[in-house]
């Protein structure tokens, strides 16, 4: 539409006028320049430019087509750059800018002149920012972290944080704080003390720390309210902002002019070699004629000019072998060939404070704490099962980092890819760990798992744990001698225990599947189980066939329906299973005899969670999710999804023991609130009672938080904003970002009421990590969830991925696969509320949790209909708002927001919702036993298995699953390591 009749007397005009455009264009967006030049933006991203626009004819006389940016610069960004264009906006002199419809990008038509009004190409810019408290949350860029020039085609809108020219700077760089933690002298040795100014904080929480709590907000009262305003859950609070890149939205250039002959330094290229001209065909083809002419000459029979198959590395630390106190030592790590050891003295090197071997390491983990470097080195199988060790610096822990993972690699020969199988899993620090199934394929005999323990020199009443679970095909074989003096022994096959949770405590009431007690006494061996600390009906035919003064052999055969025992190679009796067999846990062993072996043969997998092996993968992630056929998809602290390329090693490692790595980058906030109270004098001050929270603090107002006192946790994190008024807080703020209260603590609400006496606001600083590992950026879409189901168990099957926009939308990833990983292309699903969370089990059965804390069920999903039609609500469990599901072949499991484990019972095909929730409690002893556990905070469900984190960092293994007891019965618990997420869905 044209409207005519506007002059600076009539600035409304006069009426519309209609003008025609060619037939299948639809213009979204135009723009007018002061020359009369008219550009119309496409809904296909095309443009069109209307000619003949003169003072008599104001309208113009045609309109001509102009195409979108050239093919060549989809080179560096090929999810994101298209042909599409958004918004176009005209100069005074009529240069032509414009906003890409898909990468959301700034573009520059070249070639516009007088004589060529339709230019020539579009090229790419990078706009540089500022930011500063009056910036919008939209100009808080991830560019800021890199100072330098660089070339517009690798600052426009990056694939990650940095890259590999600029690691070394950030290395050189010294923490950015505001002020830093005192540093004494002690002993002789310059040490940063571990905290002595408590009131240094950091948003990410470490293995046995009490700061930094702001990192964990579902401790804020307000995230659990019952009110509509609340956010979905506390580790997605704002669901609606995740895209931190700075999506250009909208460019208006009429009150400017470019100079063609001055362009801006930003429009110029820096010379840099684009990702087409390094991947053209001439250039490659001269590569490989040059290394074809390269003559290759053996090494083999050269001996090496330095011995590297034994070395030792020395070095100075501080120990924490009690829990609490950091002493100095020095290191001494000695490699010998295959193995090694790692000896700890004391300052003077005079005394061994503790030695052992490095095959007693399960897992090094970074732990650091800001301004104190540490590593947390587990050990647990022997008395002390973690030992921190605190360094001076950064680079210092980076290099023993290195050392530590270099020799269990070599000791354990794990080199290469993780297998497709493999255990994930990410810490709240966002360090990546895996767990490699392969390791069990050593304990596989006739495609039955095989363990075999010496029981020599064990002295009786002995328990032995059953790290598996006793289904049908399960043979336990006992051997031993019986003593001269017998009079009973007994073999106990133990069940989980049965707790009662009372007020104040709680009582363990005994399980025992099976009670075989020889009695030679009476002559009889008696058959019986106990059932929550009853003994059942006793079972006592048949006569005692041990001998005292001989060996004997017990072989425990499991069944179906009951359990086959032989003594001595004879059968002896079968014996009915009266509580599931599966949920065996343990065998108790007492009496006057001696063992000697015990063999253990299984169809299913034999697993100590706490001697699995956690190798380290270089990158900084949120959550991972997995899948049978080795896919691996990531999404980090700033909603960006990464997909695991294959590769290994990372930052941690060095070039030289890492493969396929790409330069990666995520975002973390700093908050901290401040707090007021009112009088009537004053008004709201910070002057509040002396019964009240700090004034400024962290969410929950116990722990005292200032801006001057933030830190970051290492060199490799950057501030990249100042500190911000935070205008996206669950509940809703003023036009000030402040929050009401009647008192302290209370629900908060936007707007001012007259019995509100308190108010907070709160800050956050943006600060950026930059690192490596092997990983691919996925376009930029921000994801909140995501979940991976192959279609069958062929190499190269389909994978169907479900993810969730931070908005909460469905979307469905097409075309993915072993052999491309990425997939193609996003289609959305129709949800009528926001959800948090998603899964899909095998092809048909996918849920999901929304806004409100109920669950959903995908119905109608079809070969040819992979999104479905509908979803159909379940309610969640009574006073229990969902806030993230699990699905499998094994069942439906689910986390509330209290922290609680439920699992969907009833499920079947021909009633995919199933009937109702049981509650899965999580054990006392656990709670008495793992640090800061109260709760759960996720769950992973597997083909067969089920694991967990809890709030306190501890991951927990399900034992006792079923297809008749498909809860389970029991938990196994790995090391402490300061888990936040771990997905066993390949394993």
């Amino acid at each position: 539409m044209f409207r005519s009749g506007v002059t600076t007397k009539s600035p409304e005009g006069a009426k519309w006028l209609c003008v025609t455009i060619p037939g299948g264009c639809e213009v979204g967006q135009i723009s007018v320049g002061p020359t009369g030049l008219v550009w119309a933006a496409l809904l296909d991203g095309r443009a069109l430019i209307r000619v003949g626009v003169t003072r008599e004819s104001l309208m113009g006389d045609i309109w001509v087509e102009t195409r979108g940016p050239a093919d060549n610069l989809r080179t560096m960004q090929i999810s994101a750059f298209g042909q599409m264009v958004q918004n176009i906006s005209v100069t005074g002199n009529d240069q032509v800018f414009a906003i890409g419809g898909e990468d959301r990008a700034i573009y520059f038509r070249t070639g516009v002149h007088s004589g060529d009004l339709t230019g020539k190409k579009w090229k790419c810019l990078h706009a540089p920012l500022q930011v500063s408290r009056a910036s919008s949350n939209a100009s808080l860029n991830r560019d800021k972290l890199n100072n330098s020039t660089r070339s517009t085609h690798s600052l426009n809108r990056p694939h990650s944080l940095c890259d590999t020219s600029g690691i070394g700077d950030i290395g050189d760089q010294s923490h950015s704080a505001p002020t830093s933690l005192p540093v004494g002298e002690i002993g002789g040795k310059h040490f940063e003390t571990p905290l002595k100014n408590p009131r240094a904080w950091s948003p990410v929480r470490s293995v046995g720390s009490i700061v930094g709590t702001e990192v964990h907000p579902e401790s804020d009262e307000s995230l659990w309210s019952d009110r509509q305003d609340s956010c979905i859950f506390a580790e997605d609070e704002e669901l609606g902002w995740g895209e931190y890149e700075a999506p250009w939205s909208w460019v208006a250039a009429g009150a400017c002019t470019i100079e063609l002959n001055q362009l801006p330094n930003w429009f110029v290229e820096q010379g840099t070699i684009t990702q087409t001209e390094l991947d053209q065909p001439w250039r490659l083809q001269i590569l490989e004629e040059l290394k074809s002419r390269l003559q290759s000459q053996s090494y083999k029979n050269i001996p090496l000019a330095v011995d590297t198959t034994s070395w030792v590395h020395v070095g100075e630390g501080r120990i924490n072998l009690n829990g609490s106190v950091y002493v100095d030592c020095v290191l001494q790590l000695e490699w010998v060939h295959t193995n090694g050891t790692l000896t700890i003295l004391n300052s003077d090197g005079a005394t061994t404070m503790q030695q052992f071997s490095l095959n007693e390491i399960t897992c090094v983990q970074c732990c650091s704490e800001p301004g104190s470097p540490r590593l947390a080195i587990h050990t647990p199988n022997l008395n002390i099962p973690v030992i921190r060790i605190q360094f001076s610096s950064d680079s210092q822990m980076e290099e023993w980092q290195t050392h530590f993972t270099t020799v269990c690699r070599e000791m354990y020969h794990l080199t290469g890819a993780p297998s497709k199988n493999s255990v994930w899993a990410v810490t709240a620090l966002g360090d990546i760990f895996v767990w490699d199934s392969k390791q069990l394929i050593n304990i596989l005999e006739n495609q039955l798992y095989v363990q075999e323990l010496d029981l020599t020199r064990k002295l009786l009443p002995i328990k032995i744990p059953l790290y598996t679970n006793c289904i049908p095909g399960t043979v336990l074989l006992l051997s031993g001698y019986i003593h001269d003096d017998i009079d009973r022994f007994a073999i106990n096959l133990n069940v989980y225990p049965t707790f009662k949770v009372k007020p104040k405590n709680f009582s363990e009431l005994e399980n025992c599947a099976l009670h075989f007690n020889p009695r030679f006494d009476e002559n009889v061996v008696v058959r019986n189980s106990m059932i929550d600390g009853k003994w059942g009906e006793e079972e006592r035919y048949g006569e005692n066939p041990f001998t005292a003064g001989k060996e004997f052999v017990v072989q425990i055969e499991i069944t179906i329906d009951d359990y086959i025992i032989y003594i001595n190679d004879n059968k002896f009796c079968n014996y009915r299973h009266r509580l599931p067999a599966s949920s065996c846990c343990m065998v108790d062993v007492w009496g006057k005899i001696t063992l000697s072996k015990l063999k253990i043969q299984t169809p299913s997998i034999i697993l100590n969670p706490k001697e699995m092996l956690w190798r380290q993968i270089g990158g900084h992630l949120r959550r991972i999710e997995s899948c049978a056929v080795g896919v691996t998809w990531g999404i980090g602290f700033d909603h960006t999804c990464w997909v695991y390329n294959g590769g290994w090693g990372g930052t941690y490692a060095g070039t030289l023991n890492s493969s396929n790595i790409n330069p990666m980058a995520d975002t973390q906030d700093y908050r901290v609130y401040e707090n007021q109270r009112w009088n009537p004098v004053t008004g709201y001050t910070s002057a509040g009672l002396p019964t009240d929270r700090y004034m400024w603090s962290d969410v929950t107002g116990k722990q005292k938080r200032t801006k001057d006192q933030a830190k970051l946790l290492s060199v490799h994190w950057q501030w990249i904003s100042d500190w911000l008024v935070d205008f996206h807080v669950p509940g809703g703020v003023d036009k000030e970002g402040w929050q009401y209260a009647v008192d302290f603590p209370a629900s908060y609400h936007a707007n001012k009421h007259f019995t509100d006496y308190v108010r907070r606001r709160r800050w956050f600083r943006r600060c950026a990590v930059s690192t490596m590992g092997p990983w691919t950026e996925l376009g930029h879409t921000k994801l909140l969830d995501i979940s991976l189901i192959p279609l069958s168990d062929e190499e190269d099957s389909q994978i169907i991925v479900w993810a969730l926009a931070t908005g909460g939308q469905a979307m469905v990833r097409l075309d993915v696969s072993a052999s491309n990983p990425s997939g193609a292309k996003w289609e959305h699903v129709n949800s009528d509320k926001p959800l948090s969370s998603i899964s899909c089990g095998p092809f048909n059965n996918v849920w999901a949790t929304a806004a409100n804390g109920s669950a959903y069920v995908r119905l109608g999903i079809k070969l040819d209909l992979f999104q479905g039609h509908k979803w159909m609500s379940i309610e969640p469990p009574p006073g229990n708002p969902l806030k993230e599901i699990s699905v499998n072949e094994i069942g439906v499991w689910a986390v509330s927001r209290k922290g609680n484990l439920y699992v969907r019972k009833d499920i079947s095909s021909g009633w995919p919702e199933g009937s109702c929730w049981q509650s899965i409690h999580m054990d006392p002893l656990i709670i008495s036993t793992a640090q800061n556990t109260t709760g759960f905070k996720h769950v992973s469900v597997g083909a067969k298995e089920v694991w967990a984190t809890t709030d306190g960092g501890v991951i927990l293994r399900r034992e006792g699953l079923s297809k008749e007891n498909a809860a389970g019965s029991g938990w196994n618990w790995t090391i402490a390591g300061n888990w936040q997420h771990i997905t066993t869905r390949a394993f």
